[in-house]
């Protein structure tokens, strides 16, 4: 073969392509192989190394193609499939990578790369089960890879099985403790369990392995309070600058920690302006339908009427057995985001008769599912279903949640928007408790304008939107008390529980039909997963500083006061 004027062999040549790649010459590198598939199309290992070269490039389309093409020629070498089912994840395209990567894995078992990557594409399908033997296999091949282990601790952790996923994020962080996504994930873990100087560690390890990495700068944010000299806080004022370069999820994040930062010192006005900038660009990146949610509403309130409810009208609720008697009774905890939902269950779940399962996504399934299989949309669908169609999704909700603990006599669902359903709880769930959690609309959506949620609660961005959903959601709930029986709906104002707590606490336990009992006063000692953005309130004794808050940025809350002003007490 001739190249640049010399005679080489097709093994000397694919060398030097090799050796050019190697020092970064990737135009010389590509010369010399597409000389070699001129010479020899049906020489894979060079469509190989040119698909290669095209990942490098950043051109990953074409790098598929180059190394599909490699295969058509050899379909039994494990490399190439390991190498286009990376480049199909990285695409998107997650059928046909989870397609390569068995097909690498079967022809290469006991490539760790090959197991691993397949796992990458599994979780990224969704398919928690077989990502997590994918990631076992390879590490049985290599119990020290911490990448592994760290994926496991995340499919493991989305799966449900906080336990386990805490011992594998913790033993990606012990083989490298300076794995900055193990040390974050690990840190939430903690979070979540309340352990919060275990978790504000590890977020700063994870910092100073990967400074760059922001997702751990705002978890550790949410987590302290920050002084005038706080090193963090320094280094966060001190880097604005590279936010206009950071992808749009990790710049949102950090606006977001420099406003908590910022309104910790004092420093309100800077403090806003951070939180905007946050809300700016999340409320372009997650749009709110405002069209959409006012038919909703109008929707709702047209059909669930009092003659609705007359003509439906369920069993009279069998009595609440004494304490003592094991019964199935969900507890509903409704109402705005932010408005004192987590405290209140935390306060609830520290009684040794409820089980505090946190925000469930159960019911809104059960109702989308049966939606589903009429074809319509919540609620057009509800004026035909009959009785035992209420039943049977009551049941299904039920067994559902009573997985979760099954000796509980009361479960509670503190999921907000499930205000939107109360309609359909009273119907489906005679025996139901709903528990209506009320704060001064100003502080309650601050706080939301304040918090970053996880590509949810598109209205929480933009003023307007927030004092709009605010709207709807108090018209709905007068709406419900309208059409329902005295005592369906245990209003409880964040005020009220903050200032008479033992008080509050004992008027909900005997709506409830459940002793008193002194644990729900030391419900900050209570070490269930808290899974909220109030995770590290909760493990705090009750403090009023989170009361009127919205004041100290009044000057600039004007367009939200201007919506709520006529729903505050």
């Amino acid at each position: 073969m001739t190249l640049r004027n010399e005679l080489l062999s097709l093994p000397d040549a694919m060398l030097l392509a090799e050796n050019l790649k190697l020092a970064g010459r990737l135009a010389e590198a590509e010369a010399v192989l597409r000389q070699i598939v001129k010479a020899v199309p049906d020489h894979h290992p060079a469509w190989h190394a040119l698909g290669l070269i095209a990942y490098e490039a950043g051109k990953l389309p074409l790098a598929a193609e180059l190394i599909a093409g490699a295969i058509t020629i050899d379909a039994n070498v494990a490399l190439y499939h390991r190498n286009l089912g990376e480049l199909c994840r990285r695409l998107g395209r997650l059928d046909e990578a989870v397609a390569a990567g068995k097909r690498a894995t079967s022809l290469a078992p006991n490539d760790i790369d090959a197991q691993y990557n397949l796992g990458l594409a599994l979780t990224g399908k969704g398919e928690r089960d077989a990502a997590i033997r994918a990631y076992r296999r390879a590490l049985q091949l290599n119990p020290d890879h911490g990448l592994s282990w760290n994926n496991l601790g995340a499919a493991l952790e989305k799966q449900g099985n906080l336990t386990e996923a805490e011992a594998a994020y913790a033993k990606a962080a012990s083989l490298n403790p300076r794995h900055a996504e193990a040390q974050n994930n690990l840190g939430a873990i903690y979070s979540e369990q309340g352990r919060l100087e275990d978790a504000c560690r590890c977020f700063e390890e994870a910092i100073s392995a990967a400074p760059d990495f922001i997702e751990p700068h705002f978890n550790l944010s949410s987590l302290k309070t920050y002084r005038e000299d706080d090193p963090h806080l320094s280094y966060l004022e001190r880097n604005l600058d590279k936010t206009a370069n950071m992808p749009m999820q990790a710049r949102i994040r950090y606006w977001f920690a420099l406003g908590k930062a910022r309104e910790d010192i004092g420093r309100h006005d800077a403090a806003f302006a951070a939180y905007t900038e946050g809300n700016r660009l999340q409320h372009a990146a997650l749009p709110c339908d405002e069209v959409r949610a006012d038919e909703l509403l109008e929707r709702v309130q047209t059909i669930f009427t009092r003659d609705f409810f007359e003509a439906r009208s369920p069993a009279p609720p069998a009595p609440l057995p004494h304490a003592g008697e094991l019964s199935k009774t969900p507890v509903f905890i409704v109402g705005m985001p932010r408005s004192g939902t987590t405290l209140l269950e935390q306060i609830l779940s520290s009684h040794p008769a409820v089980h505090g399962a946190g925000e469930l996504l159960d019911m809104n399934e059960v109702i989308t599912n049966a939606a589903g299989c009429s074809g319509q949309r919540f609620p057009d669908f509800v004026p035909d279903l009959a009785p035992g169609d209420f039943m049977q999704m009551g049941e299904a909700y039920t067994e559902r949640i009573w997985k979760l603990a099954p000796n509980a006599q009361r479960i509670t669902d503190k999921m907000p928007a499930n205000f939107f359903y109360i309609g359909m709880i009273r119907l489906m769930l005679p025996n139901a408790k709903i528990i209506h959690a009320m704060r001064d609309p100003m502080d309650s959506c601050f706080s939301c304008y304040s918090r970053l949620f996880n590509n949810t609660m598109e209205f929480a961005y933009d003023l307007g939107t927030l004092g709009r959903y605010y709207a709807r959601y108090f018209e709905l709930m007068q709406h419900w008390h309208a059409v329902l029986p005295a005592g369906t709906i245990l209003d409880l104002r964040y005020e009220d529980l903050v200032a008479d707590t033992e008080g509050q606490a004992r008027r909900i336990l005997d709506y409830l039909k459940l002793p008193w009992d002194d644990n729900c006063l030391a419900f900050h000692q209570n070490k269930r997963q808290v899974k909220t953005a109030s995770v590290a309130q909760v493990r705090k004794p009750i403090y009023q500083t989170s009361v009127a808050r919205w004041q100290r940025f009044a000057t600039h809350l004007t367009p939200l006061l201007e919506i709520v002003q006529d729903y505050r007490k």
